[in-house]
Parts: C-alpha cells; structure tokens; sequence
C-alpha cells in the first residue's frame, strides 16, 4: 500500500487523519521525508511558478511508487524531519485551482485525491494543511508539461528519489513506456475475461442481467486457501449490503483462483466471483420495469426497459462492494478499471426508463440496446471514500447510458454528489440515508 507507513504514523487513513494527528509527525524521525512523503510548507500559490511545481511533485510520485504530498509541514533541511506547522486558508477555489493546475500541465492526468486537513473544522474561514494522496499509476509515465510555460510544449518525466525529485533520460522513459503498454494490456485483457466469466456464469437467473467487474491496474494479493474461504463466507453470509440488506449470499465454491458466491446454488438472483488479485465481478437479476413509451398516441405502448433508479443504486451498492474487496481483503492500491454492462440476451431490445416526477414510469432514452457497456477508471480510495464512488460512478453510467442516446445519470453528479431532483420521489428516503450514512454531499437544487 503506497501511503502504509503514514498510515501506520497517523492511525488511519491521510484523508480521515485529524490536524492533531498530523502533528504527531512533527520532530518524529520516523515520519522524514522519503520517497512516500513530501513535505512542503507552504502551499503552492505562494509562488510564481507553483502550477509547474504542483504537477511536477504530483507527477514524480505517481511514476515512482506513489506517495503524499502534505503542504502545512515545514521539513529540517538537514534531516527531513517536520519541525513545525503553517497552518493556511483551506478555500473550494484552492482545491479548484489544483485541480485545473494538475488537468492542465499532466500528461496523462494522474489520478490523485486531494483533502483538506483543517486546525479547527467548526471555524468559518477553517486554515489547516492540503494533503494530497497519490497512488502508484499503471498509466504512465507521467510527464509535466511545460518547464515554466505550459505552451512549449516541452514535457519531463519526474520522479521521486530518495528524498529528492529527478528526472528520467530517455532510456527511462522508453522503458517506462513499454512496462506501462504491457501492463496495460495485461489488465485489460484480465478485465475482459474476468466479465465474460461473470457474464455468462449459469448460476445466474436467464434473462436480463446487469454485470459489473473492477480490476485493480496494479493487482494485489489474497490467499485462495481453506482458512481465508471460511472467513469469506462467515463474512458475506452475515453481511448487510446497502439498498439490499441481508442474505445476498448464502452459496459459497471456489474456482480457479476464486472464491465464488451466489444467492442459491442455481438460479440466483446475485453471483459474484472474487479473485486472488484484487480483481471482483458481480451480476444481478436486470432491473426491468414496464414503460410507457412516448408518442402521440393516446394509449402510448407499454416497453420494457431498465430502470434507471434502480440500476444507479445497483452500481453504486456493487461498486461499493467490490472496491472493498480489492483495497481490504487484497491490499491493492491506486487505479482501477471498472466494466460495466445491461444485457437482455435473447429478449427484445429495452430502452432506460425513469418515473421522476411522476407515478408513472416513462421511456426517456431515444434508443433501444441488446447490450449497453460503459469502461472508466478510478481511484481504489473510494473504498473508503464514498465522494470520489459517487463520481466514479457517474463516469461509469454516463458510459453505459450514452448508448441510450442519454448523456448521463442525472442523479449523480461527476463532482460526487448525490442529485435528489434526479430520482423518483420513492428512492428519495433510502438514497438520502445512504448519503447521510456515507457522508456524501446531496445536491437539492435541480
């Protein structure tokens, strides 16, 4: 795990730390700046060129192994040891302007997740430390663009060295190239078989079925033995999933370097593989509901199609899930590759349908699909961090649902919050307490 020794300092998460525990770190030896730890003591707007020096510093921890940048700790130049806080103006417009600094000047964008740490939370101008997270990437190397100025277009490939920011020559960056091709390639094919396997399981119910498969891009690792299996099971026998409840599970076998889990031996409603590697798939009974389409008519035609409600609450209960899985019981760390498809096999074409606003449920996609697939990736954080899953998700959907001529879920937003004038009214409670629990923001405003 990238961050496992901040982790180990801290007591949890860099994200949920407290400012407190954060000071902890000060004059502590154990928490010197490293090739996992960067401290800065000021934030970057302070100087002229920070846009640069931000993507610079983000970048050289992604093409190594990863790390954390924690801007509110000035180090001891001699031993790298943090000596004291500075705590700074923690504003949305900061965390916009890094965002947009790190869109601008990456090549690729390194997938990073960026917390503000305030001294006192209840004030109303908070001041505090920024910490941002940064995983190892499988999709590198990642170049800076631009020394000073964006628009020459001259890219460096940093990366972390010790204590110290290098730079790689070209025969470095010709291997990092070819390992991240090759990785690449190798991931992906393992998502693709990982779904058709998933797909096409005959424990599942016939019929339509939604499929969902997450594939860590850095894999990690999990005994497949008797000992871990009994834990597994005891696990999601007694496991209360959300929009569930109760009793997903109460079939349990072992495949090929798997364990596999189903609602009953055949005919089951939920089954769902989990790999050694960190990867997980899951398939469900299809969401369908009765549709009436638009038109002129007076008595426009009932058409079956997926309710969208119920498949964003679908993909956000799995997704949860099986991000879980890959960050918790695998140890893996960093990006993901999520899959995602809404199969009717051999009955008619459906179309997606929604009852917001109304009683009734109505077609509102402009296209019917036998098969309907969406592809994003995402940060393995959303195990913990339900924001950075809402947004994952909304990647995933719009994805999916844009094969339905609908540009995206409408009640997710991609900035992680939960859209309440994008549901039916009957989903309004239950989605809402999902949120509350989960600590994701609810937009109110259509």
């Amino acid at each position: 795990m990238f961050d496992a020794r901040l982790r180990t300092l801290l007591g949890t998460t860099p994200g949920a730390a407290t400012y407190a525990q954060y000071l902890t770190l000060v004059r502590n030896p154990s928490a010197a700046e490293s090739t996992d730890v960067d401290y800065k003591g000021k934030q970057y707007e302070r100087k002229p060129e920070w846009q640069a020096e931000l993507a610079k510093d983000v970048a050289a921890l992604a093409n190594a192994s990863g790390g954390t940048l924690i801007l509110g700790l000035q180090e001891d130049r001699a031993t790298s040891v943090p000596v004291r806080a500075n705590p700074e103006p923690l504003t949305d417009q900061l965390r916009k302007n890094y965002r947009e600094a790190l869109v601008w000047r990456l090549d690729p964008l390194v997938e990073c997740d960026i917390h503000f740490i305030p001294e006192d939370p209840s004030a109303p101008s908070p001041q505090g430390m920024v910490v941002i997270s940064v995983p190892p990437s499988a999709r590198g190397p990642h170049a800076v663009m631009g020394l000073k100025d964006a628009r020459d277009h001259t890219l460096r490939f940093p990366y972390r060295n010790d204590n110290n920011t290098a730079y790689m020559n070209l025969t470095q960056v010709k291997r990092a190239i070819a390992a991240s091709i090759s990785l690449a390639a190798g991931r992906q094919g393992i998502l693709m078989a990982n779904h058709e396997a998933i797909a096409t399981d005959s424990r599942s119910r016939p019929g339509p079925r939604m499929a969902l498969t997450l594939v860590p891009d850095l894999p990690g690792a999990f005994p497949i033995d008797s000992a871990t299996f009994h834990a597994f099971r005891r696990e999601l026998a007694q496991a209360e999933m959300p929009f569930y409840g109760r009793d997903v599970f109460l079939s349990f076998g072992v495949g090929p370097r798997r364990f596999i889990a189903s609602t009953g031996e055949s005919r089951s409603r939920h089954v769902a593989h989990f790999h050694g590697d960190g990867s997980a798939a899951w398939a469900t009974e299809g969401p369908l509901v009765g549709a009436f389409g638009g038109g002129d008519e007076a008595l426009p035609n009932l058409a079956q199609s997926w309710h969208s409600d119920h498949v964003v609450m679908n993909v956000l209960a799995i997704l949860q899930y099986l991000t879980r899985h890959s960050a918790t019981r695998a140890g893996a760390s960093g990006t993901a590759t999520a899959r995602l498809t809404l199969s009717v096999g051999n009955s008619r074409a459906c179309g997606l349908a929604s009852d917001r606003g109304s009683t009734a449920h109505m077609v509102f996609s402009s296209t019917e699909q036998q098969l309907a697939a969406g592809q994003t990736g995402l940060l393995l954080g959303a195990a913990d961090d339900a924001s950075l899953l809402v947004q994952a998700a909304a990647s995933l959907l719009a994805d999916c649902y844009q094969r339905f001529g609908v540009v995206e879920a409408e009640q997710l937003t991609h900035d992680g919050k939960i859209n309440l004038p994008g549901w039916g009214r009957r989903f309004h409670d239950m989605i809402s307490a999902w949120a509350k629990r989960e600590g994701v923001d609810i937009q109110t405003n259509p």
